[in-house]
């Protein structure tokens, strides 16, 4: 007979917090969560979006050169307004980057003053100007990227009002990505959930035990729903102290697991497309 008084010894949770060097338990964790979805032959699939791209920049390279050593799809989302032929003819030999389209000039049309959360395709602009600048800015991204360009739309600071939904569902073929899990409108979507940098004050990488934290959501979610993707968010023009590390880190994991599968924004679009199709019973 055991004692009342003996001492009871829980097991860790596989999924609990690993004590010791940050990235070290970020690490460990992540794999844990990885092992647990390759035990039970499921996949993660993850995509990867960098926002605010116009030109070509060292660190733009730097984000090119990871794609390439992992073997990881980019999809940049390109101001069009902005856009120069420069990146385009970077962009001609880049294996696994597509284009997504990014606003058109990144300008905020909401009101600082009355507390308004800034937009660019916001509700105080008119459906004939944004209009505009939607089908300008697709021409544009046709011409200067060709088979790269990817038609999905990356509203500014991830916000977009009803109304410019619509002009986006009158294209026929645009899908939305922004930075939520829930899909309030009637638009195939493919959103973002893991934004690395931390963003008041100095700009710089979250830290490993909050990148540890908002993977572990996500993870949690998915064992439920492995068919929605999991989307990595950078600004390669705003990376501070710790991206960089970051980045090599979770890629090099990721990218060598068995129950990763890290896909384009073409390919999740089209499934996404053919999703909403079936969900509206349009077959």
């Amino acid at each position: 007979m055991i004692s009342s008084s003996a001492p009871v010894i829980k097991s860790v949770p596989e999924t609990g917090y690993i004590a010791g060097n940050d990235q070290e338990a970020f690490e460990q964790h992540l794999s844990q969560h990885l092992n647990w979805f390759e035990e039970r032959g499921l996949t993660v699939k993850f995509w990867w979006r960098d926002d605010d791209a116009v030109s070509p920049t060292p660190a733009l390279e730097e984000l090119l050169a990871f794609s390439g050593q992992f073997g990881i799809p980019l999809s940049l989302a390109v101001i069009p307004k902005f856009a120069t032929e420069a990146l385009a003819q970077r962009l001609v030999t880049a294996q696994e980057v597509h284009i997504v389209h990014h606003g058109w000039q990144h300008k905020n049309y909401q009101m600082k003053s009355y507390g308004e959360k800034a937009s660019e395709f916001g509700w105080r602009r008119t459906s004939k100007e944004m209009a505009k600048e939607l089908a300008e800015g697709r021409v544009i991204l046709q011409n200067l990227f060709g088979k790269h360009f990817v038609p999905l739309f990356v509203p500014p600071w991830n916000r977009i009002a009803p109304r410019a939904v619509q002009l986006l569902r009158q294209q026929g073929d645009y899908g939305l990505s922004a930075f939520t899990w829930i899909n309030h409108f009637r638009l195939p979507r493919l959103q973002s959930h893991i934004d690395i940098i931390k963003w008041k004050k100095n700009k710089r990488f979250i830290g490993w035990d909050a990148a540890r934290r908002r993977l572990d959501l996500q993870l949690c979610r998915r064992r439920t729903n492995t068919s929605e993707p999991i989307g990595l968010l950078t600004h390669h023009l705003d990376h501070g102290e710790g991206c960089s590390e970051f980045l090599e880190v979770f890629f090099k994991l990721t990218s060598a697991h068995p129950a990763v599968r890290w896909l384009s924004s073409q390919d999740l679009l089209d499934e996404a497309k053919r999703d909403f199709t079936l969900a509206n019973g349009q077959v």
